[in-house]
C-alpha cells in the first residue's frame, strides 16, 4: 500500500493547559495513524482479535515542529520504511490545515504470537501488503534503544490501574509519559520538542514499578523498573 494518510481533528485532549498540541497528542495522533494504517491493509486490530498476532511498540522518536491549538484539522502521512524477520520501522509527518510540518517520528514495532508472548515471523504476503518505502525521517541514525544515566534517582513508585490498560491486555504505552512527568521536579517544564521512548517490557495489570529520574545537561532521563528495580520496562529521553 506504501504511503497512507490519515486525516484527523485535534481533540480536547490531544492539547495542553495552554492550548497547544501536546506531547501525549502526538503521540496518540501518530498511534492511531499506524492502526487505521495496518487495519486497512488487513493486519490491525480486527486481525489481532482474530488470530492473537499483534504488533506490539518497541521505541518511539518524535521531533515537534510546531503546536497548533484546538480543533486544528491534522493530517499525517505514514510508511513502513523497512520490515526485518519479526519487526517492522514505521515513519511519520504530521501536518496542520495551512499543510505546514507539525512533527516527524520514527517508530519500531515487533510482531508478536501472545499465545506463546513470542515474536512471530512477518509472513513475505504481508510485507508487500505494507509496500515498506525506504524514506528516512531522521538524518541520524538509531537502533531503537536507549541507555539508563549512571546517577538515577527514584522518585516514586506507582501500581498500574485498570484504566492504564490496553487490548493488548497490557499498560498502554502513552501512559509512559505520563509516569515519566510525573517523576520531574514541579518547576520543569513538560512537551519536550524532542523525545524519545525506548520500551524494554511490558507492565501488567496492578503490577508495581520504580520510576526514576535524571537531569544531565539539560537532557532529562526517566527509567521505569519494577519494584525490586531488577527489571527494566522503559527508559524515555527528552531534550
Amino acid at each position: 500500500m506504501g504511503l497512507y494518510e490519515y486525516k484527523t481533528v485535534m481533540r480536547y485532549q490531544d492539547i495542553g493547559e495552554d492550548n497547544r498540541l501536546s506531547d501525549r497528542g502526538v503521540l496518540n495522533i501518530l498511534g492511531e495513524a499506524a492502526g487505521s494504517h495496518a487495519e486497512k491493509i488487513g493486519y490491525g486490530l480486527t486481525y489481532a482479535m482474530e488470530t492473537g498476532f499483534v504488533w506490539m511498540l518497541l521505541y518511539w522518536k518524535i521531533k515537534v515542529l510546531k503546536r497548533p491549538s484546538w480543533r486544528t484539522e491534522i493530517t499525517v502521512k505514514t510508511w513502513v520504511r523497512n520490515i526485518e524477520k519479526v519487526a517492522s520501522w514505521r515513519n511519520f509527518e504530521m501536518y496542520d490545515e495551512a499543510q505546514e510540518l507539525v512533527a516527524i517520528g520514527t517508530t519500531k514495532w515487533a510482531f508478536i504470537d501472545t499465545n506463546t508472548g513470542r515474536p512471530a515471523k512477518i509472513t513475505e504476503e504481508m510485507g508487500e501488503a505494507f509496500g515498506p518505502i525506504e524514506k528516512d525521517i531522521f538524518d541520524e541514525e538509531t537502533n531503537g534503544k536507549l541507555q539508563e544515566s549512571e546517577n538515577m534517582q527514584k522518585i516514586y513508585e506507582y501500581t498500574s490501574e485498570r484504566r492504564d490498560i490496553d487490548v493488548n491486555h497490557h499498560v498502554n504505552n502513552v501512559i509512559y509519559l505520563d509516569l515519566a512527568y510525573n517523576a520531574f521536579p514541579e518547576n520543569a517544564k513538560l512537551d519536550f520538542d524532542n523525545f524519545e521512548i525506548y520500551y524494554k517490557k511490558q507492565i501488567k495489570l496492578g503490577e508495581t514499578v520504580s520510576v526514576f529520574y535524571q537531569n544531565e545537561n539539560n537532557v532529562h532521563i526517566v527509567s521505569v523498573k519494577s519494584q525490586d528495580e531488577k527489571t527494566l520496562h522503559a527508559i524515555l529521553k527528552f531534550y
